[in-house]
């Protein structure tokens, strides 16, 4: 029988109410494991389209967490599969059958132009990726990491 690994992150809580806890964690790429990093355009890249300013997690408060603790979170792994298929896939399916679909119906239904059947094709794969995004925001609600224990309490 195979056991499910945990993924872990360490935060500190920066609010809390009486259900949920707020935890900042520390965002990292993989740039910085590696040996490579300064002569990588790939951290450079990465950081243009990454905000330095992450809003917090809402997680459910299982533990006795006050603001300012240092907290442990985990995810099961398995998880993290249909989390990106969610975010990524789905939008990226809509784009493209919608885009296919708006340059068969331009070409063999309305019989128009070779750049008329392009901007139809654009056009639908930018609606579609927005169907996709749009159909993932609205239906799909993924789990969140757990609080697995408090590290370190605050002073």
């Amino acid at each position: 029988m195979a056991v499910d690994s945990l993924l872990k992150e360490s935060g500190v809580v920066v609010d809390v109410d009486d259900q949920f806890a707020f935890v900042k964690t520390q965002r990292s790429t993989g740039c910085s494991g590696c040996h490579s990093e300064s002569g990588c355009g790939t951290l450079a890249l990465s950081k243009l389209f990454v905000r330095d300013n992450s809003s917090p997690l809402k997680v459910k408060k299982t533990l006795d967490s006050n603001v300012g603790d240092e907290v442990e979170l985990t995810l099961d792994e398995s998880r993290l599969l249909k989390h990106s298929f969610m975010a990524y896939g789905l939008p990226l399916i809509g784009l493209f059958l919608i885009s296919i679909t708006a340059s068969f119906i331009a070409d063999n239904i309305f019989g128009l132009s070779d750049s008329s059947i392009e901007l139809s094709a654009i056009f639908g794969g930018v609606v579609g990726l927005y169907l996709g995004w749009k159909y993932t925001q609205h239906f799909y609600k993924p789990i969140l990491p757990e609080l697995s224990s408090v590290l370190k309490k605050s002073q």
